[in-house]
């Protein structure tokens, strides 16, 4: 059925009935005073796309951040129907989102300095094209294994990709490692002048029963991997209710500290 949902942060836009995925989105505030996160998830009849953003900067540059990012690929991605070139799209997308934030001004006229995290995919058939900025994560699910599809973009990666090319000590690395500084970002939306965007080289071919799983930080930092696929194993008749019991569990291990938290969920099965 055609139509526009949004659900406190995540917009559902549902244009014609697609026969290949099954998509369920979930988003809870945590333990935060405000919700920076935010979420878009597009079905076609020949295509599906969803997107997660994980805002910084307070609450309005980080809230306008996201949603500024997430707005501005929809409004994009109905201009170039149907895509023909979907990674090269993902990634002139990243750039232009990276703009769009970087320009955001308060109410004083002064730029927000926000930014915003990005973890993108769209799929045609059973072709997966992605692309990531940040600290947001992508998994792939396959039977009972799951493998991270793109790198966290902080200073810790940095430190590991240095260390294996040899330009750092192992001394150096593990002093650094420790440090609270290794979790700083070395990529995000809003530098205005991206270091690093992670694209897919080529397309990932989906098989019937493979699970997407987008994510802000909030699931990650509570749940590891392996707690992640057995929530979503439990519960993988229903994507939506997968989705739910996801954020829920990541809540109830994070409790008051818990971050702003957001799942899309998307299951291929051919029909």
């Amino acid at each position: 059925m055609e139509g526009v949902w949004m659900s406190m942060n995540i917009i559902e836009e549902r244009r014609e009935e697609n026969l290949w995925f099954e998509i369920g989105a979930s988003s809870i505030i945590g333990g935060r005073h405000y919700q920076q996160d935010f979420g878009y998830v597009y079905t076609g009849k020949q295509e599906v796309a969803a997107v997660v953003c994980d805002g910084m900067g307070g609450m309005e540059g980080g809230e306008r951040a996201s949603r500024t990012a997430v707005e501005l690929f929809a409004g994009d991605l109905h201009k170039e129907e149907p895509i023909m070139d979907p990674s090269g799209f993902l990634y002139r997308e990243a750039a232009r989102m990276d703009l769009a934030v970087a320009g955001l001004k308060g109410s004083d006229g002064r730029l927000l300095k926000s930014g915003t995290t990005l973890v993108a995919v769209y799929c045609r058939g059973n072709r997966m094209h992605w692309v990531s900025v940040g600290d947001s994560m992508i998994y792939w699910i396959r039977g009972n294994s799951i493998e991270p599809v793109n790198l966290v973009h902080n200073y810790r990666t940095m430190l590991q990709e240095q260390l294996a090319e040899g330009s750092i000590t192992r001394e150096f690395y593990e002093r650094e490692e420790k440090t609270p500084q290794a979790e700083a970002l070395t990529s995000y939306l809003g530098m205005n002048h991206l270091y690093r965007v992670e694209t897919g080289k080529e397309s990932f071919l989906l098989e019937p029963g493979d699970m997407i799983l987008l994510c802000s930080d909030g699931v990650y930092k509570s749940m590891d991997q392996y707690q992640i696929l057995a929530m979503v194993r439990d519960n993988d008749l229903d994507m939506k209710i997968a989705a739910e019991r996801t954020t829920a569990m990541a809540l109830q291990y994070g409790g008051k500290r818990q971050d702003n938290t957001t799942v899309i969920l998307m299951k291929y099965g051919e029909k």
